[in-house]
């Protein structure tokens, strides 16, 4: 049965389709760069985040992706504030290997007591497929399919995305969409054999809030956030709330509607006050529970993610003067 889903997976995702998802991350909440261009720069500093995934366990061919964002933001001339940032994501869902690497640009403007930046990512997008997989009925010989290719197939094109984020001290909303140009893969357009694939264009929304209290003199955080994707012929949504204690641990839980229960944890480096570059580390990690029609194939799915910010302190330039009283 297995193998029947699976070359089912393969062959609904890869060929002959005008929609597909971009790959899903528990943890969205330090995933924003990678979907929306506009945030990059949001924090002022340096950072860099690698989350690696491995998707519903046991399930032969599952979902394996990683990806490492990085960004930068800078106020210029006092004024002007804009951010730059590179994100690269390698996913593999059985015979299919997709790599996406892109370059976002910001811009942040003031506005009341918040925040406005409009972003554009620039990249390439590879995808392929390798000759040697396996159908439901064993190995493919190249004679179940005419359309998909008997030997190894693949294409690069470009690549481009927009967005908006809106962000204050304790919240932030964003609106953004990926693959903005649909481009077509094809390794040989004149063939109907080739791989011919159209790039879906995906659509998200997000948005968090960041209540602060203190408990008996312990700094005390509840973070709830959503995460929204769609391609307009599916849409998933992930309703998200993080505990965070004493700037040190949080705890979490996420419900992705009609797909997974999940559990979240990780540790600020922060709170441990070891000092140096340690404090500028966060790590967390997710188990998601399938609770759609897949949970009896595989064993949940879970992912990885360590976070590093160094914020750049400017030297503040000493004004002297000598007075001619006392040359």
């Amino acid at each position: 049965m297995k193998k029947v889903l699976i070359a089912l997976v393969c062959v609904l995702s890869a060929f002959e389709m005008s929609a597909q998802q971009d790959p899903q991350f528990t943890q969205n909440m330090f995933n924003r760069l990678s979907v929306n261009p506009a945030y990059a720069g949001a924090k002022e500093s340096f950072c860099a985040t690698l989350i690696s995934r491995e998707q519903w366990l046991g399930f032969e061919g599952n979902p394996q992706t990683n990806l490492l964002s990085l960004d930068y933001g800078r106020t210029i001339k006092g004024k002007h504030k804009v951010g730059a940032g590179l994100t690269v994501i390698q996913d593999e869902i059985g015979p299919i290997q997709s790599l996406n690497v892109k370059l976002a640009l910001a811009y942040h403007k003031r506005i009341m007591q918040g925040v406005l930046s409009a972003g554009i990512e620039l990249g390439i997008y590879n995808q392929s497929i390798s000759a040697n997989w396996r159908t439901s009925e064993g190995a493919f010989d190249g004679t179940e399919d005419p359309k998909i290719p008997n030997s190894e197939a693949g294409a690069t094109v470009f690549d481009l995305g927009v967005g908006v984020y809106y962000y204050r001290k304790n919240m932030y909303v964003g609106l953004s969409s990926t693959h903005l140009n649909q481009s077509v893969i094809s390794d040989d357009p004149d063939e109907t054999s080739s791989l011919t694939y159209t790039k879906a264009r995906n659509y998200y929304v997000m948005g968090g809030y960041n209540y602060t209290t203190t408990l008996n003199g312990r700094k005390f955080e509840i973070m709830p956030s959503f995460f929204v994707k769609s391609d307009v012929i599916s849409t998933q949504v992930d309703l998200n709330t993080n505990f965070k204690y004493d700037d040190l641990i949080w705890v979490g839980t996420s419900y992705r509607i009609q797909d997974a229960v999940s559990l979240l944890a990780g540790v600020d480096f922060a709170g441990l006050q070891l000092g140096g570059q340690f404090d500028n580390i966060k790590v967390g990690l997710a188990y998601d529970y399938n609770i759609s029609d897949l949970s009896t194939y595989n064993n949940g799915s879970v992912e990885f993610m360590i976070n590093y910010c160094y914020k750049f302190v400017k030297n503040e330039k000493v004004e002297r003067y000598k007075s001619v009283r006392f040359l």
